[in-house]
């Protein structure tokens, strides 16, 4: 073996050495922000699509309240409102505009743009909530995969997240809101993402920062054991945020 030959090799084993895993928490981190970008860019050009298609079937935009729905309907059936089967009735008496070839065609090229990205997310979606049960087990079925892989981007990470007191958990996602009330304007925020956990929404408002503290704390408990060890303690993690709820509902 010459010299260039064994340079070439130790070049390559260098870089083998250099060449970092995949750290699956910060690519979990990086989908579920690509996939609330998606869902936020889906929600914006339904509307937009929603007031494109009123022209033609306002009826319709008004019937099916839901995107998803919407989108799936037209894609299922057609868009001309002659070809929607079962709403044959509203078609009938619509006082929207007929649409011609041109138009028509315009019409199923933005829709197919929105099922494809409706697609992705659902894609996204399913490998977040797959992951992240084998990633952080406790935190996962503790909240559900999808919010715990959130809680984690907003913390910067599980071992971020694992290292911040519960206080700082019950705010991750309510900065704009704690920023405002710290400059004179609102009320103080009584929690973040966390919100958007059943436990939390669907109390009365007044009960909502006590359980948002409660299952800040749990969650917490459960990003610690996930980060630094291995056991699966998740089931009584839920079990005692589901006790306190329950308290709390009552």
């Amino acid at each position: 073996m010459d010299r260039e030959e064994i340079r070439d090799k130790a070049l390559k084993q260098t870089r083998e050495k250099l060449r970092k895993p995949v750290e699956k928490d910060l690519f979990l981190v990086k989908t579920v922000q690509q996939l609330d970008k998606l869902n936020k860019n889906f929600r914006e050009d339904v509307e937009n699509f929603r007031d494109l298609y009123s022209q033609h079937f306002p009826e319709l935009v008004s019937e099916l309240t839901d995107d998803e729905r919407f989108v799936d309907m037209l894609d299922r059936f057609g868009v001309q409102r002659s070809e929607l089967e079962p709403f044959q009735e509203l078609a009938e008496s619509s006082t929207g505009s007929a649409i011609n070839d041109e138009e028509k065609q315009i019409i199923e090229d933005i829709l197919s743009q929105l099922v494809e990205t409706k697609e992705t997310t659902e894609r996204l979606e399913a490998y977040v909530e797959k992951e992240a049960k084998k990633e952080f087990q406790n935190l996962s079925g503790l909240l559900n995969p999808l919010l715990a892989t959130r809680l984690v981007a907003l913390a910067g990470g599980l071992d971020e997240l694992a290292k911040k007191p519960a206080s700082t958990v019950q705010m991750l996602g309510a900065e704009k809101a704690l920023f405002r009330y710290l400059h004179g304007e609102g009320t103080p925020p009584k929690h973040g993402v966390l919100f958007n956990h059943p436990f939390v929404k669907n109390l009365p408002e007044e009960e909502r920062g006590k359980m948002a503290r409660f299952l800040a704390n749990k969650a917490v408990m459960a990003a610690r054991i996930d980060n630094y060890g291995d056991e699966d303690k998740s089931e009584g993690l839920r079990e005692e945020a589901r006790e306190r709820y329950e308290e709390l509902k009552n």
